[in-house]
């Protein structure tokens, strides 16, 4: 990806330096410096980023000078694109809140056939979570919180596997009631996101959080000391995924969880089933719930599992 993007700006840069106006020489000599400077060790990873910036700001300015829809549309693919070229910098920021745990076992053979990453096991048996949520704040490099579309509710059914000694995390699906970032997740992060109607209200301690296929009411209660257990599935900062035969880690920046006690009221659960009624939660290990955690997203990158 890195030697196409560097082509695709040196092949820019020379075609803006054949024209005479001022104004596309100096573009020439930001797309050919761009191209080579991605590849400088030392400064590659600032270089990703000056260039995501380049190209956020050339948007409206190209746009203003052309009046071509194209630059709405070409730029930012190219801002995201560069941001995903960073080793060590963050693509995305997100802020969730109302986070419910709910932790339960199953047959570790049966779900490893569902999974295509080694599993990791706590004390020996497998472990699925059911976890909804409410996520806001969104916000990439340079730009800030949109207002309205940056909050949405989300609810994953995952797993939790090691790869190369690492512990991650595997959705096997995540739905959200906002159908844009859904588009985004399937497209440029290759997550199988599911766009459902969800609904969820907090009053005080009681907690209700629904779906057509999972519907939850709760009482929170205070802090809890956290175990062994809660360490092992909820302090995971990286998740893996797939794109064809090429496996994906994407890694996750977070504090460490403040998890609170969680009594469920009552519960419908056909979600779980999407794994088959012989991995269908029966009962629940724990169950938490925690109050807010910002997280910053690194790009994904491909790794070889050995």
């Amino acid at each position: 990806m890195r030697i196409i993007f560097s082509l695709i700006l040196a092949a820019s840069g020379l075609v803006h330096a054949t024209s005479p106006l001022s104004f596309n020489f100096f573009l020439s000599f930001l797309e050919i410096f761009i191209a080579l400077s991605i590849w400088i060790p030392k400064i590659k990873e600032k270089a990703a980023l000056f260039s995501a910036l380049f190209f956020l700001l050339l948007t409206p300015l190209c746009f203003y000078l052309t009046k071509s829809f194209i630059s709405l549309f070409l730029y930012p693919v190219l801002y995201f694109w560069a941001l995903t070229l960073q080793e060590k910098g963050w693509i995305m920021s997100q802020h969730w809140s109302h986070v419910v745990f709910l932790h339960y076992e199953v047959d570790a053979f049966k779900l490893q056939n569902l999974v295509p990453f080694p599993l990791d096991l706590f004390e020996g048996k497998a472990v699925v979570s059911i976890v909804p949520f409410v996520m806001s704040r969104i916000r990439f490099p340079f730009l800030p919180q949109v207002p309205g579309p940056s909050k949405l509710l989300e609810l994953n059914l995952r797993t939790y596997v090691r790869v190369n000694g690492r512990p991650a995390v595997y959705f096997f699906t995540l739905d959200s009631n906002h159908l844009p970032a859904v588009l985004i997740a399937r497209w440029f992060f290759f997550l199988p996101y599911r766009w459902v109607k969800l609904c969820f209200t907090k009053r005080n301690s009681d907690y209700e959080f629904s779906s057509p296929e999972f519907e939850i009411r709760a009482k929170i209660g205070e802090v809890q000391k956290v175990t062994e257990f809660d360490l092992w599935a909820t302090e995971r900062y990286a998740l893996m995924t797939h794109r064809g035969s090429r496996n994906l880690c994407g890694v996750v920046e977070h504090g460490p969880w403040e998890l609170q006690c969680l009594d469920l009221v009552s519960l419908k659960d056909d979600f779980s089933k999407l794994l088959g009624d012989d991995l269908a939660a029966k009962s629940f290990r724990a169950t938490s719930y925690s109050r807010e955690l910002n997280v910053r997203f690194r790009p994904f990158k491909a790794m070889a599992i050995y």
